[in-house]
């Protein structure tokens, strides 16, 4: 359950980020600018998304430990996508000469910049947010009235 809601927070982040680089680079935007502010248009709705409905988050306890955990795997994950789109507008510029055709030639750079890490990223987001989330879900069952040890209750 966890991974399905992870991979729709992750959707429709990647749909916020396509859409902002494809405005941005149409516009005119480099794409390294375009594909990073892309980049932190969707990582911080998707930081909501899996923190409150892929594990349940709440409140402020790990909450640093979260940010943190999530900022360094987005963060990689994110630096290998704007350098492969900024790879493909550097070997593209040349061959294609039409902006709206750049556009999606960087849009598909940048999701096969995500997808090797997607798998990943979730298995270590499921350790950063599923320890929080183990530790608040649980429940722990006690005796109503403990017998001691070598007692009989009668």
């Amino acid at each position: 359950m966890r991974f399905s809601r992870y991979a729709v927070a992750s959707l429709v982040a990647t749909g916020i980020t396509q859409l902002v680089l494809s405005v941005l680079f149409s516009s005119g935007l480099d794409a390294t600018s375009a594909s990073a502010i892309g980049f932190v248009a969707g990582a911080v709705p998707h930081f909501v998304m899996i923190r409150w409905w892929a594990w349940g988050q709440r409140g402020m306890p790990r909450l640093t430990k979260q940010v943190v955990g999530y900022l360094v795997v987005t963060g990689l994950g994110g630096f290998v996508s704007i350098g492969l789109t900024t790879v493909a507008e550097q070997v593209f510029a040349p061959l294609v000469v039409d902006r709206g055709a750049r556009t999606l030639v960087l849009i598909i750079a940048y999701l096969l910049g995500g997808l090797p890490v997607f798998v990943a990223k979730f298995a270590f987001l499921d350790r950063v947010f599923g320890q929080a989330y183990d530790a608040t879900s649980s429940t722990s069952v006690r005796a109503a009235n403990p017998v001691a040890p070598g007692t009989t209750s009668s």
